[in-house]
């Protein structure tokens, strides 16, 4: 009876030990529908309580979790991929809400890049080695300006009239 008892408790020591050995070997890994929005609303310096409309999906195909919401006020829109063994975010968008326009008004090429220099934090030099357009569609007037930096690609929209950043996407290539 007592040596069916010590294997028994050797048999649940070594389930326990193989259990945590597990659970650390995962530690970076993104675990669940939860831990991709906790990821993302960190990254966008919000509460849940801040947001709505919120969408986590996982692409077990691509090994990403794709997290969308809105925050409550103002309406801006986020969007993230996140990958599930890393838990690192490839892919930003933030798209804010405006005013209709239909001022043909614009501010300028070199002012907008100013403008995304500015949000983004990444240096004019860098950003004006890349493209900008001016579109008008939609009832606005607005650049489309991207760029490279690093291993990422952004893509920004500012509105003509006024400068306001409107969109802001960033990628890492690959991904």
């Amino acid at each position: 009876m007592k040596k069916r008892r010590s294997m028994i408790l050797a048999l649940f020591t070594a389930l326990a030990l193989f259990m945590t050995m597990s659970v650390s070997v995962f530690a970076g890994a993104i675990s669940g529908n939860d831990a991709a929005l906790k990821t993302a609303l960190k990254n966008a310096k919000l509460k849940k309580s801040q947001v709505k409309h919120i969408e986590v999906d996982h692409e077990s195909d691509e090994g990403v979790y794709e997290v969308e919401f809105t925050k409550k006020s103002g309406g801006t829109e986020y969007a993230y991929e996140i990958t599930a063994d890393t838990g690192k975010i490839v892919k930003k968008s933030v798209e804010y809400r405006y005013k209709k326009n239909t001022s043909h008004k614009k501010i300028g090429k070199k002012a907008a890049r100013k403008k995304v220099a500015k949000y983004s934090g990444i240096s004019y030099k860098i950003i004006s080695k890349g493209t900008c357009t001016y579109e008008y569609d939609d009832r606005k007037g607005a650049y489309d300006i991207k760029f490279k930096n690093g291993n990422c690609v952004y893509d920004c929209e500012v509105l003509a009239p006024t400068g306001k950043i409107l969109e802001y996407e960033w990628k890492v290539k690959g991904y």
